[in-house]
């Protein structure tokens, strides 16, 4: 299994009362969640999601396996929907080990528009490894607008899926191999929303730590706008 050291960190930001964000970060699992829905339903709906993977893996001693993954996906959902029959959801983007066909990989999940990047030292390359969906981001697809024009566009907030809005979940499950030094990002649009990748690429290349590259892209996004709550968490391959 990959080994890892990892850091968050989260603001409400300078406009909203409440943080719908919420995420985990374990030894091999790291989630982040940004919720969605009236009064406290975000964050009802984002807290679900964390305090049901924080159970299952609590619970779990055997390595995962994929299949476990989804059962777990699932539960997670019923118990987002549960909480408002479908009227708060939360998006989802997700890090972990898993073994898939006697093999140990590592996995991506995403439901919504929070990100989960990667950025490796050997060749600087900075990658975006999910695909947000939203409604800007299928017109981006579709090259109906640029990907400039969809941070201005008044729809960039619509998300296409949610966990927690209907009792089918669709997430997208990508399975990757890591290096030693590589740093995945995961995070909401508070951060992708108002910073360029390119910032973002910058900032995790050169942070000292994940704590600091953490910190700092809060910071950044603050800067940048702030207007909404941002969580940030880097998890670094290390040596066994």
């Amino acid at each position: 299994m990959y080994n890892f050291t990892a850091a968050a960190a989260t603001h409400v930001g300078h406009v909203r009362d409440l943080n719908e964000d919420s995420y985990l970060v374990r030894d091999g699992l790291y989630l982040v969640a940004d919720g969605m829905g009236g009064h406290d339903g975000g964050e009802l709906a984002s807290a679900a999601v964390i305090d049901t993977f924080r159970y299952v893996w609590d619970e779990n001693t055997q390595p995962l396996e994929l299949f476990s993954l989804q059962e777990w996906l699932t539960q997670a959902n019923r118990a987002v929907y549960d909480i408002a029959e479908g009227r708060a959801g939360t998006t989802l983007t997700m890090l972990t080990n898993v073994v898939h066909q006697q093999k140990e990989q590592l996995v991506v999940a995403n439901v919504g528009d929070s990100r989960t990047y990667r950025y490796r030292a050997n060749d600087e390359a900075f990658l975006q490894l999910t695909q947000d969906h939203s409604a800007v981001a299928e017109m981006v697809r579709l090259g109906q607008i640029t990907a400039e024009e969809a941070r201005e566009h008044p729809a960039r907030n619509v998300i296409t899926r949610a966990v927690g809005s209907t009792l089918r979940l669709l997430a997208d499950v990508v399975l990757l191999e890591a290096e030693v030094g590589d740093r995945f990002l995961l995070c909401t649009d508070g951060l992708t929303g108002e910073v360029e990748d390119q910032e973002i690429g910058l900032v995790l290349a050169s942070a000292a730590t994940v704590q600091d590259a953490a910190d700092q892209l809060v910071e950044l996004a603050l800067e940048t706008d702030g207007s909404d709550n941002v969580t940030v968490l880097v998890a670094e391959v290390i040596e066994h």
